[in-house]
């Protein structure tokens, strides 16, 4: 299985309930008539609970898109297709100010999701290995009371719309943990929290964000 995380951010000057209904009406149909989807989530951004700026200021998130396809092949075929590579542009312009595409590779995908979902999108700062990113991240959730499930998801090329913003800096992971309940989500990314230590550390820019699952296929 190969994935793409796509990081949008609304259009200016539309509310989030707008955002979202239009993302998961007739956007998301446009979607699904791309031969080769397995599986399809919309992340939809409820709060930022923690972030970690730089020079170039901090990520715009109000959703994360989650395509999955079968293999590289099949999504390469879907994004070339013409649903894929005109009438999906085109729409976009209709509700987004900003998309950054993320190819990722996924480790530890659990095979059910259970809990309160956060995702942490990370520009891993320089000198730090992925090994490094990730050993402090199962360390800091081993220092919660109830540890996360925790699944890792590494960017390994990205891209960017002509017509539409991106992100400056893409991150480097998006990690995404299913906690307990939404009280001990948001406790785990206090400011003094062992997430906010090790993410300040490891990163050079950084955020974590609550997030509203709707599943689409």
């Amino acid at each position: 299985m190969i994935k793409r995380m796509t990081l949008l951010s609304r259009r200016k000057g539309s509310s989030v309930s707008d955002f979202r209904a239009y993302w998961s009406g007739c956007h998301a149909q446009l979607a699904l008539r791309m031969d080769g989807i397995t599986s399809y989530t919309q992340n939809r951004v409820d709060k930022c609970l923690w972030q970690l700026s730089n020079d170039a200021g901090q990520f715009d998130i109000d959703g994360v898109v989650e395509l999955c396809f079968e293999n590289a092949e099949v999504m390469g075929i879907a994004q070339r297709s013409r649903v894929g590579s005109e009438y999906l542009p085109d729409d976009e312009l209709n509700f987004l100010h900003g998309w950054t595409l993320c190819v990722v590779t996924h480790e530890d995908e659990p095979t059910q999701h259970h809990g309160v979902k956060v995702v942490i999108a990370a520009a891993i700062a320089s000198g730090v290995s992925r090994d490094d990113f990730r050993n402090g991240l199962i360390e800091a959730n081993a220092s919660q009371q109830i540890p996360a499930t925790i699944s890792f998801n590494w960017t390994e090329n990205s891209a960017k719309r002509e017509r539409l913003w991106a992100e400056p800096v893409v991150p480097d992971a998006l990690v995404a943990l299913w906690f307990e309940s939404n009280a001990r989500a948001q406790d785990a990314f206090r400011r003094d929290a062992e997430f906010a230590r090790q993410l300040s550390q490891l990163s050079r820019q950084a955020g974590a964000y609550l997030i509203d699952v709707h599943v689409v296929k």
